[in-house]
């Protein structure tokens, strides 16, 4: 009888180790809130350049996206459709 306790709570505590080990490995990835700031942090810091920009959007709070028109920042929203470049 104590043969067979030791050996369901070694094999439950494997699985419980195994659990977290397996839920530890989560990949974490950045919001596009998190990586639209990033990108204007840097293009702020190089002094302008060339940016990606959208022929039209969507709304998204919080998110920004370069208006192919004219090269113009919009916030709260998300560049949607055709890419390209222009220079801010």
């Amino acid at each position: 009888m104590k043969k067979v306790i030791m050996i369901t709570l070694i094999a439950a505590f494997a699985a419980f180790a195994g659990y977290n080990i397996y839920s530890g490995q989560k990949n974490d990835t950045l919001s596009d809130l998190a990586l639209n700031n990033i990108e204007a942090l840097a293009n702020d810091e190089s002094g302008g350049g060339t940016v990606t920009c959208y022929s039209s959007s969507r709304s998204k709070s919080g998110a920004t996206y370069y208006d192919c028109g004219n090269c113009s920042k919009q916030y709260n929203s998300k560049g949607v459709g055709a890419s390209s470049t222009c220079h801010t």
